[in-house]
């Protein structure tokens, strides 16, 4: 059984036999247990203030020069405080209804502050250790503030306003800060299982439902700032390993959510913004490598991101303004950039690079857009752009081994345009571009593929209706193709 269970037994039971002699009368109830060691320069002092209707406050103190004040006011208040060691100070002040203070501090030059306001709140801090302070402020209902220190000056905040809010805190290290604000209602908090040292955790959350927590930080250096504005958003980061991480995250609105997986590695940087509803930004795998770095911005509703990196020195920016756009960026290897932005309605931005150096770029304007790009081997470059609405573009490379080199652009403006690509061999350089409406570039059996070393492919159609087929598989050919007005029709085939 609990020291807690045994606590809330004993008091239970001595405000029963306290009723029964007493019905009308106020009932308090302190216990008072201090020792000091024999000709000490600092004794211990004790103040304990009760009124109300039942209140119990049970404080024992044993060291040097330690300070414990006990506060309830109004009925029914719980205060159980434990202190070992030499010059910790605790305060705990109450009032309301039925609140409880329960708290241990083990060690020297600790400092612990409760105050609790409202009905039902509780409050549970344990410090062990040196030099470590927690404070824990709760206005409201229902509250639940929890804090576990184990280690040396580490400093933990917590403030809740309003009703069933929770934040709990649970680290072991040294030189930790962490804190957290709720205003609202059901919102909750937590960092746990922190073991490195310097980690800073901030938590603001304004609103109704709001979650944002870290489970397990093994490393250095360690930053996560949460600030989430509305209700129901959720930010949950599981693991952290490596040093020198961090994660900031702002969202604004109803439903948001940012997941993300275990980061190892050192010195990555995330940073996410989502302002709208019902937004999604997670990792599929995390952050795996050093110096790596994300920037996702989500402006609208029922836009999704993801994003997973493997490797050294990455950079990914998504950036989506509208509603139900989805963008996936993906990269293994190392120094791969991956910039994709979108600005309209149901737009799909989807790049995927594997390998070393490679480049991407994903820009779309307008309305139901699609963009998927697939690139494996290493120095290729790739920039699409497409402006309008309902515009597709599909470019494939699958032989990682041979795949090398290779620079595609595609640039489309106005709607309804295609461009579908299968790019193998080394060193092509192919440039598209379609102005205009319902143009085509194809593989006159499917897929328009390029292969071959050092050719080249440049495809130019403006106007409307005009139709592109052929492919290119052997070494240094090369393709030019320009089509002015409508409903052209080239067809180039080269082996």
């Amino acid at each position: 059984m609990s020291n807690t269970i045994l606590k809330k037994s004993a008091v239970a039971l001595a405000l029963s036999l306290a009723f029964s002699g007493y019905a009308a009368a106020e009932t308090h109830i302190a216990v008072v247990n201090q020792d000091s060691s024999e000709a000490v320069e600092f004794g211990n002092n004790m103040y304990i203030e009760q009124n109300g209707v039942f209140s119990w406050a049970y404080a024992d103190q044993y060291g040097e020069g330690n300070d414990t004040s006990l506060l309830q006011f109004d009925d029914w208040q719980e205060a159980y405080t434990y202190v070992t060691g030499d010059f910790n100070f605790v305060e705990g002040e109450q009032s309301g209804f039925w609140n409880i203070f329960d708290s241990e501090a083990t060690g020297n030059d600790n400092m612990l502050t409760s105050l609790q306001e409202g009905d039902m709140n509780s409050s549970e801090v344990f410090l062990t250790g040196n030099g470590n302070s927690a404070y824990v402020e709760q206005a409201g209902a229902g509250n639940t503030a929890s804090i576990d220190l184990t280690g040396d000056y580490n400093a933990a905040d917590i403030s809740q306003f309003g009703d069933s809010n929770w934040a709990s805190f649970q680290i072991e290290g040294s030189d930790n800060e962490f804190s957290a604000y709720q205003s609202g209602s059901l919102n909750e908090a937590g960092y746990f299982n922190a073991t490195g040292d310097a980690n800073v955790f901030i938590a603001d959350q304004e609103g109704d439902g709001n979650v944002g927590g870290v489970v397990g930080a093994n490393g250095d250096m360690n930053e996560v700032y949460v600030q989430q504005f509305g209700s129901a958003n959720i930010f949950i980061a599981e693991n952290l390993a490596g040093d020198e991480n961090l994660v900031d995250v702002y969202q604004d609105g109803a439903s948001n959510e940012f997941l993300i997986q275990p980061i190892q590695g050192d010195l990555n940087e995330i940073a996410v913004q989502q302002e709208g509803n019902t937004n999604v930004v997670e990792a599929a795998t995390g952050m795996v490598g050093n110096y790596n770095t994300v920037d996702a911005h989500q402006n609208g509703d029922n836009n999704y991101a993801v994003f997973a990196t493997e490797g050294d020195d990455h950079i990914i920016s998504m950036s989506q303004r509208g509603d139900d756009n989805i963008a996936v960026a993906e990269s293994y290897g190392a120094y791969n950039d991956i910039h994709i932005q979108s600005r309209g309605d149901n737009n799909f931005n989807g790049v995927a690079l594997i390998g070393a150096d490679n480049e991407a770029s994903s820009r779309q304007y307008g309305d139901a857009n699609t963009a998927e790009i697939v690139i494996a081997g290493d120095d290729n470059e790739v920039d699409s752009r497409q402006d309008g609405d309902s515009n597709t573009l599909l470019a494939y490379s699958y032989d990682a081994g041979t795949t090398s080199g290779n620079d595609l652009q595609s640039e489309q403006t106005g709607d309804i345009n295609l461009i579908d690509t299968i790019i193998g061999g080394n060193d092509n350089l192919i440039a598209f571009v379609q102005e205009g409406n319902n143009n085509i570039i194809a593989g006159d059996e499917g897929s328009f593929i390029v292969g071959g070393n050092g050719g080249s492919v440049d495809i130019q159609q403006v106007g409307d209706n005009n139709v592109v087929t052929g492919g290119q598989f052997s070494d240094t050919n090369t393709m030019s193709v320009y089509q002015q007005g409508d409903y052209n029709v080239a067809t180039v085939v080269q082996y």
